[in-house]
């Protein structure tokens, strides 16, 4: 278990390094701990002060997001995805816990937004609540980072687009439609997540401006409009890469389809094609005892092209059409 507290000292925000948690200085404003186990959880926030309900499974839970105030105290459970996108390993899992004297984060291993809040709160002006200061920051950064995967998934819908609508006809017979789709899919599966990640910042905003024990400053109550404005603005981006991703999935499964039509009509016009001399072999193939054209001279040969005429004409129909141009 890694414990960080962090203090007022000289209007700025000092990390201290603890090595047990009755270390933990009594003004410590916030107390980060990394990958304890869940007796370690336990023992931490009992003793300072916080009411947790913890079963044996520790960071084992299945919800991706949870907040709920109980009294003077808001918990926030999150699970975050790994910010480098791969998914090749689970992101890690945490809690917020905050009252009206300490700030608490337990978490499994990296989270992303409280990194960057732990390197802000260095150089952080420490207002005169500092625990909302603290929490802000933290969503702040959750933003952000939302923002700059947003970002990255609206390129990525950009890049396929091209890919599909930018290239020739002749390119475009070229382009793999099913490993377009497929990673449209993975990008549609990252999109549901973040969407997740914003609905939980956004329960968090509502309920901070709600709770009046925690927005009482006028200097909180402005930063946490400014962060209702963030969210809402996020969610029109997010709301507008899941438009831009759900038609760019639909335009390629139409393309698919169209790819798939293309093939079997080649099948129908080689079908149409043989048919008729298909049918007309078939005729002077049975084994009658009297079939009169058999003993003609040029029977043979009225064979032969009657057949190149009956395959002719079903071709020339088609290409009237317009289906060998297509």
């Amino acid at each position: 278990m890694k414990i960080t507290a962090y203090v007022v000292d000289e209007g700025r925000m000092a990390p201290l390094v603890i090595s047990a948690p009755s270390e933990i200085p009594t003004r410590a404003i916030w107390v980060d701990v990394g990958e304890p186990t869940t007796e370690e959880m336990d023992s931490l926030v009992k003793q300072l002060g916080f009411n947790l309900e913890l079963d044996e499974s520790g960071f084992e839970f299945e919800m991706y997001g949870h907040v709920e105030v109980e009294g003077e105290q808001l918990t926030i459970v999150m699970q975050m995805d790994r910010p480098d996108g791969t998914g090749d390993q689970a992101g890690a899992k945490g809690v917020i816990v905050m009252n009206t004297d300490k700030l608490v984060t337990l978490r499994s291993g990296p989270v992303p937004a409280i990194d960057a809040a732990a390197r802000s709160a260095v150089e952080m002006k420490v207002s005169a609540d500092p625990r909302m200061q603290l929490v802000i920051q933290i969503l702040s950064e959750a933003m952000d980072i939302t923002s700059r995967a947003l970002d990255a998934a609206e390129a990525e819908v950009h890049r396929g687009a091209r890919t599909l609508f930018g290239a020739t006809r002749s390119k475009r017979a070229e382009v793999d439609l099913e490993n377009l789709l497929s990673d449209l899919g993975r990008l549609q599966t990252e999109m549901v997540s973040l969407r997740y990640r914003h609905r939980l910042i956004s329960r968090v905003v509502e309920i901070l401006r709600k709770h009046l024990g925690f927005s009482s400053r006028d200097d909180v109550r402005e930063d946490l409009e400014l962060a209702a404005g963030d969210v809402t603005s996020l969610s029109d981006f997010a709301g507008s890469v899941d438009e831009q991703l759900s038609r760019l999935m639909d335009s390629t499964i139409g393309f698919i389809g169209l790819r798939q039509n293309a093939s079997a009509r080649w099948f129908s016009i080689i079908a149409t094609v043989f048919m008729p001399p298909t049918l007309l072999g078939a005729v002077w193939g049975m084994n009658f005892k009297y079939m009169p054209e058999l003993d003609e001279w040029y029977a043979y040969g009225l064979a032969l092209l009657l057949m190149l005429l009956s395959a002719t004409i079903p071709l020339w129909i088609v290409r009237r059409m317009g289906w060998l141009s297509r």
